[in-house]
């Protein structure tokens, strides 16, 4: 199968820089990105969440790490994730937000992880749920 990874999601067009986004994303993407050099655990992740979210954020917090768990085990390549003062947005983080916008849409993942993308659906929605209302 031949995915273009070169072509941008409607959330996240070439050029945009995370202070553009939406402060829930802008938050989900920071998140994201102190996760990964922070593995397993960041306390500035976990408290950003819990003053965003309240008594939601450990759940929050949980299905983050699930969730981008999940889609490392199934992406077809590394994923490339800015680190938190990278300004811009990069490609493979719009597809993360795209995916979260976009919760119901199971082919928001397939290009990034394949048939595994459908186990993932259920993380996706939820946290959808939670972040998004």
């Amino acid at each position: 199968m031949f995915v273009d990874f070169d072509t941008p999601f409607p959330s996240a067009p070439r050029g945009l820089r995370w202070t553009d986004l939406p402060d829930d994303e802008a938050l989900l993407l920071w998140s994201l990105r102190r996760m990964v050099i922070a593995w397993p655990r960041c306390h500035a992740v976990h408290a950003a969440l819990h003053q965003r979210f309240g008594e939601d954020a450990l759940g929050v917090e949980h299905l983050l790490r699930c969730w981008l768990t999940g889609i490392a085990r199934h992406a077809a390549r590394p994923l490339q994730l800015g680190d938190p003062a990278c300004a811009l947005i990069l490609p493979d983080e719009g597809v993360l937000l795209y995916a979260l916008s976009q919760a119901d849409d199971e082919a928001a993942l397939a290009g990034m992880c394949g048939s595994g993308a459908a186990s993932l659906l259920p993380l996706t929605a939820a946290l959808a749920a939670l972040t998004c209302a």
